[in-house]
Order: structure tokens, then C-alpha cells, then sequence
């Protein structure tokens, strides 16, 4: 059977296998079913560049068809339901070919027709300004769908809890009770919420998400908004998991409200909360008005008591009605935007909201696309107005600022050296402090020293004190034919599904750690390069030098796709280096490359590496003689670049075999020390070899002469 036909076999088999479902199943359900029916053949299961086999990934293109021929529903939460029209087609078309064929027609159809649409979307919706906004408006549908519509769970299917027993829990607690005094806002919830249920629990966590959907990465990034719904789930007896398209949308962001929205989360839960408990209140008639009028249901918002918070009550108007409500938040934007494109309408209105949309769905129809305020060319026309040009980001609303919140969206302080972690490394507690915090002002720093010190398996224990979690760090190990397009971004070769060969921009491990940087600018984030002089330092950083030492000035990158596209380097992100100084030493590195990065010693012979075998063979019960051997032997080396550093004597096991002393020796040690006296004739074994060591330090040394006792010159 060929490929062709096992797709065709497979896109029927989905329809199938969703008609015996009349409540839809998931895409995670659909696809493993799928494929172990009509198994794949070795060139199908091929992976492709987005993780996916060649036809999983043919699968989730083609399965488009089905949504444009009308035969499939596809949810924002990943669920698949048939249509009526879907099971007709299944009548219509049993001939697995004959199905997909018509699917691909239709598909033809509806493009041909797509322009004449998007015509008419431009005439009347809001569009989008991004992928992060179109995932923003489809993860926000479960609340509205779920929760607003059905009083279900948006997290938990099946749990009634956005209903009226857990929203007066949470006003009971919350709302009525006052705000504790002491301890940020998730610590203070934790009090609060001990005397509520799992529902009600459940229900914060939900409206905290839903608060926390929208706001862009620069305000509170991705792990920011994941860490604090999780906690807020581990408060129930019995937790449950943030689903996955919910997910994955708190990467994206709709808007940037400032301070405002992140720092004042009780006032904007107060307000959010009486939201709900008058919502439910409505009755079903004023329910599917609210729903179905973005106006009736923006004035529902500004009517609801409590603190003006514009920035919030926008948000919940928007989120709601993205079609027709901008997603801009702050009153001081929308009113500027207003005066400077109101010649667009005519004239403006008492509504500032309906100006908007009216003035936004002209310039789309002028433009053809999407309006988006914040970028050219349309942002100079409204900044450059007094009331805005010296005050450009929304700032936290007065009456609920939070003093002691203000700043929670910056960059979190490095956590402080424990007694864990320097036991863990055999090093003083003090001076590793002391590296962090010159790490910590910096921003990069090189561990050099002789081989064996121990400096890479210290740059990823640090690595991972700094940012928290491995998955946070990433390590690259420098060579001669490394370039910056193996480090940053650059083009490379890859293979269509057709097997025609093009080249795409890559992008190497420092764009990738500093896209996650930027998204989450609470957070740490470290890049370890080992073995960083063994590049060509020139050719791999180029125009990113500059950046090591301006951090917050934007440059235009190598690969820049225009004018605007500037790249700056996040201060959330830390760059620790390793040397090895047997390979080159730090006077041979450039000045440019000295000014910019921290240089800290490493050196059997200086502390903190001095006293490490010692305390490894202390702490594993183990003789000392191997501390004694090391000691030996480096006071025989004149050159301290190649004295060898501790770990070669320190076994993954933690302990010593018979004859393993003498196999390290052998084969690990002496192997060092030849390459250091390479040409100079030096008998290896008789200088070096572990039998003359021993032998040396079973021989006492000489009496010292007492002077008064010497005899006179």
C-alpha cells in the first residue's frame, strides 16, 4: 500500500472512529488509534522537524481539509467532534481516496473563497495582531464555554464549580474577609483558602488563570504564570493538572498592561470574583445578552462595585469580546489613539470603545491586514502626543497599588549558597557565595585553571543554584570549527516532505536560551560554554561582544530580517565559561574577551581546589594517600598551568579498587605529564611514576639546620 493510499485510509478512519462518538474524543485519543490500525512504514515513521513522524505530521496538515469541508469541529481544548455534514460524507464517500479527494476539494473551495472572507472579517471582527493573540482568544473560549455558559470546570470537566456554592465560599474568605497583612499574594491565598473546599480551591485557580491569560511574557512571563496556578492547585486535597492547551498559551500575551495587573492580584481577584457571583445572579435571557452584546457586557464590567482598576475591567471586557473590544487596556493609550486617528470616523464619540473598533476596522480594510498600535507605522502617530510621549507604558492604578508587590515581574535574585551546595562541591560555603555574587553583577564569568579542577562539573552545579532546574540551562562545549552559526542563528540545509532540499535560518543554543529569557524575565537563565577558549572567540561571538558589555542596547544581528529587527541580550541571562589553561592561557586571550568576562582561579594548588581531595577521601572514609601522591607530584611541576587538579583522583564510585590507584596513574596521569615535557627528554616514569612518589614520601625529609648550630661562613 502506498503512502498516499495509508493517508487517505487514515484521514477516513478519523471521521469513522469520531461518528461512534457523538461527544467528541480528544486529539490525543484520535491520532494513537489512528496509527495502530494503519501502522506506519519506515519511511512514514521518519521524524520531521517539528518532533512529529512524516505522517503524523501529513495527518495533522490534511485533517484542515476536514474542517473546511465542514466534516470535522476542532475545540480550543484539543477536542474533535464529527459533524452532521461529516457523517453524510462518510455515506457519500466510502472509498478511503474518494473521501480525501472531496475533503482536498473542498479545502480548494473554501481558499478560493478565503480572500472574499477575509475581506468581509476586516470589515467587521478585530484581527488578531499575532499567533500569541489568536492563541490567547482560542484558550480563552473554555472560560466563556465552560465556565461562564455551563458553570463547569474549566480545568476539570465534570466539576460544577463555577457555581454559586464556591463563589460564596471564595467572597466569604476573600472578598468579605480582609486582605492578611504579611506575605505575598499565593502565601496569603494558602490561609485563606484552608477553610474552603477543593471545589472552591479549584475555582481560584481557574479565575487566576483566566486573569493571568492575557498579559504578555513582559510582564509576567510563561513559567511565572504556570508556577503560580500550580501552586494554587497544590492547595486542594486533591489537585488536579492545568490542561495543556491552557497551558500553552501562557507562553503567548494579548497585551502589556504594565505593573498594574501583576502587582495588585487581590483587588483584581475582588473584582473578578463579584463578577462571577453577579453573573450568576442574571437570569438566562440577561446571560445570553451579556454573551452575545460586547457592549452590554463591557458596561456589565464597569458596573460591577469596587475599585475603578481600568487596566482589569478592560482586560475582563476584551477577553470576553476580542472580536469587537481592543485588546489595549490602558485609558490613557486608547484615548490617544483615538485623537490621533479619528480623522479615519469623521468624528469621535462619547464611547471611546466604539471609536476604536470603528477607526481599527478602517485602517484594516486600508491595509489589508491586522492593526496593531504598539508598531510602526502606526505607533508614532499617537506617541508623540504630551499626555503620552513621557509616560508610554501603563502604570499601576493608585488607589490599588500594592507597595509591597511593586517590582514582583523582575528578574528574581540569585538563591544564596546553602551548606547542600557547598558540601556537594567540597568548597567553602563563603567563597562560592562570593562567585555568585560577582556572577550575579557581571553577568558572565570564566572558571579557569589546570586540568581536573573540577571547573565544568562547578559551572552546572552553579548553573543549576541560579536558575532552579536543569531544563533552564543549557550547555555548549566550544571547538576550532565553531562558528556563529552553530552558536547564535544561521541557515542550514534541511529536507522537505517532498524530498526537495532548501535551507531555513536555525537558531543555535543562545537564541534559543534567550527566547526562553525573554519570555520569562522573573526567572534566571544560564548558558555554561565549556572549554570556551578553544574557539575562535572573534568569529564565533561577532557583533555579540558588544552585548557582553551593553546589555540593554538593541543591535542589529547578522541575519536582522529588516530595519526594525534589533536583538538585545536579557539580564535574566548568565554566562559561565570554562578554561582549561594547559590548552591556552588567559594573557593569550583577546582584550576584548578579558574586559567582558570575570576570570576566576581554579587551582590545585590555591583555595578553594587546594583542600578538595582531602575532604572527598575524609568524607567517603577513604586513606589520604592519594592527597598526599596529588600533593607530590604538582610540587614536581614547575609550570602551575599543568598541575593536575583533584578530580582525576576522586572515582564516580567513591571509592578506590585494587590497582585502580596505579591504572589512573598509568593511564590518566603520566599520559598529562608526557604531553607537558613533549621534546624535552624527561624520563616520565622516573620523575613521575607513582613507585618514585611513594617512595619519596616514605622517605622523611632532611632535618632543617639550626642556624645557631652551623658552622660559620
Amino acid at each position: 500500500m502506498s503512502a498516499v493510499e495509508s493517508n487517505a485510509r487514515r484521514l477516513r478512519l478519523v471521521i469513522e472512529l469520531l461518528a461512534g462518538h457523538p461527544d467528541g474524543l480528544p486529539k490525543t485519543s484520535v491520532f494513537p488509534e489512528v496509527f495502530s490500525r494503519i501502522p506506519q512504514d519506515e519511511s512514514e515513521a521518519e521524524l520531521v522537524k517539528s518532533g512529529l513522524s512524516r505522517a503524523e505530521a501529513y495527518m495533522t496538515w490534511t485533517t484542515v481539509d476536514l474542517v473546511k469541508a465542514g466534516w470535522l469541529e476542532k475545540s480550543g481544548t484539543g477536542q474533535w467532534k464529527i459533524t452532521p455534514e461529516g457523517r453524510k460524507a462518510l455515506e457519500d464517500y466510502p472509498d478511503a481516496t474518494d473521501f480525501a479527494a472531496e475533503a482536498r476539494n473542498r479545502y480548494n473551495a473554501w481558499s478560493a473563497l478565503s480572500n472574499e472572507q477575509k475581506q468581509e472579517q476586516l470589515s467587521t471582527t478585530i484581527i488578531a495582531v499575532d499567533k500569541d493573540e489568536e492563541a490567547i482568544r482560542l484558550a480563552a473560549l473554555p472560560f466563556v464555554e465552560r465556565g461562564l455558559q455551563d458553570g463547569d470546570s474549566v480545568f476539570a470537566p465534570g466539576r460544577a464549580v463555577w457555581g454559586q456554592g464556591p463563589v460564596d465560599e471564595l467572597r466569604s474568605v476573600f472578598v468579605d474577609a480582609p486582605d492578611p497583612e504579611t506575605g505575598n499574594f499565593v502565601d496569603k491565598l494558602k490561609v485563606q483558602m484552608t477553610e474552603v473546599s477543593d471545589d472552591a480551591r479549584l475555582l481560584m485557580a481557574e479565575l487566576v488563570c483566566w486573569q493571568l491569560l492575557p498579559i504578555s511574557a513582559g510582564t509576567i512571563g510563561e513559567r511565572a504564570k504556570k508556577e503560580r496556578i500550580q501552586t494554587l492547585l497544590s492547595y486542594m486535597d486533591h489537585p488536579v493538572q492545568i490542561p495543556v492547551e491552557v497551558a500553552k498559551a501562557f507562553k503567548s500575551g494579548s497585551f502589556n498592561p504594565g505593573l498594574a495587573m501583576n502587582n495588585n492580584l487581590y483587588p483584581a481577584l475582588v473584582l473578578i470574583i463579584r463578577l462571577l457571583d453577579a453573573w450568576l445572579k442574571k437570569t438566562e435571557t440577561d446571560k445570553e445578552l451579556l454573551l452575545g452584546d460586547a457592549w452590554a457586557w463591557r458596561d456589565f464590567v464597569n458596573g460591577l462595585p469596587g475599585h475603578s482598576f481600568p487596566t482589569q475591567r478592560n482586560s475582563l471586557a476584551y477577553i470576553v469580546h476580542p472580536q469587537l473590544i481592543t485588546s489595549i487596556v490602558s485609558e490613557k493609550h486608547k484615548l490617544a489613539i483615538r485623537t490621533a486617528f479619528v480623522g479615519e470616523i469623521g468624528e469621535s464619540s462619547s464611547d471611546v470603545d466604539r471609536d476604536l473598533l470603528a477607526i481599527i476596522l478602517k485602517l484594516q480594510q486600508k491595509t489589508g491586514r491586522s492593526v496593531n498600535f504598539y508598531e510602526e507605522p502606526f505607533a508614532h502617530e499617537w506617541k508623540q502626543q504630551p499626555e503620552v510621549a513621557a509616560d508610554l507604558d501603563p502604570q499601576p492604578d493608585v488607589e490599588t497599588a500594592d507597595p509591597a508587590q511593586v517590582g514582583s515581574s523582575q528578574r528574581r535574585r540569585f538563591r544564596p549558597v546553602d551548606a547542600q551546595l557547598a558540601d556537594s562541591l567540597f568548597f567553602d560555603q563563603d567563597w562560592l557565595q562570593k562567585q555568585l555574587d560577582l556572577l550575579e553583577r557581571r553577568g558572565q564569568i570564566i572558571l579557569y585553571g589546570p586540568p581536573g579542577t573540577g571547573k565544568t562539573f562547578v559551572a552546572m552545579k552553579l548553573a543549576q543554584q541560579i536558575a532552579g532546574d536543569d531544563n533552564y540551562t543549557e550547555i555548549v562545549q566550544f571547538h576550532p570549527s565553531y562558528s556563529y552559526e552553530d552558536f547564535f542563528q544561521g541557515y542550514r540545509p534541511v529536507t522537505s516532505a517532498s524530498g526537495s532540499l532548501s535551507y531555513e535560518l536555525k537558531d543555535g543554543p543562545l537564541r534559543r536560551i534567550v527566547d526562553q529569557a525573554v519570555k520569562n524575565p522573573e526567572f534566571n537563565y544560564v548558558l555554561v560554554i565549556d572549554e570556551i577558549n578553544r574557539g575562535n572567540l572573534a568569529k564565533i561571538f561577532g557583533e555579540l561582544y558588544f552585548l557582553l558589555e551593553y546589555r540593554d542596547q538593541p543591535i542589529k544581528l547578522q541575519y536582522s530580517k529588516d530595519d526594525e529587527d534589533f536583538f538585545v541580550l536579557p539580564a535574566n541571562l548568565f554566562l559561565i565559561g570554562t578554561m582549561n589553561t594547559s590548552d591556552r592561557s588567559i594573557a593569550l586571550l583577546d582584550a576584548a574577551m578579558r574586559r567582558r568576562f570575570s576570570f576566576v582561579e581554579l587551582h590545585p594548588d590555591k583555595h578553594p581546589t587546594k583542600t578538595v581531595l582531602t575532604r572527598w577521601l575524609d568524607r567517603h572514609g577513604l586513606d589520604n594517600e592519594p592527597a598526599a601522591l596529588l600533593a607530590a607530584v604538582n610540587g614536581k611541576i614547575s609550570n602551575t598551568d599543568f598541575r593536575i587538579g583533584p578530580s582525576y583522583l576522586m572515582p564516580n564510585d567513591c571509592q578506590f579498587h585494587p590497582g585502580q590507584l596505579e591504572d589512573i596513574w598509568e593511564y590518566d596521569i603520566l599520559p598529562l605529564l608526557s604531553e607537558h615535557h613533549y621534546g624535552e627528554r624527561v624520563d616520565i616514569e622516573k620523575v613521575y611514576g607513582l613507585q618514585t612518589l611513594r617512595n619519596q614520601l616514605k622517605t622523611p625529609p632532611p632535618a632543617p639546620t639550626d642556624p645557631v648550630d652551623s658552622p660559620a661562613g
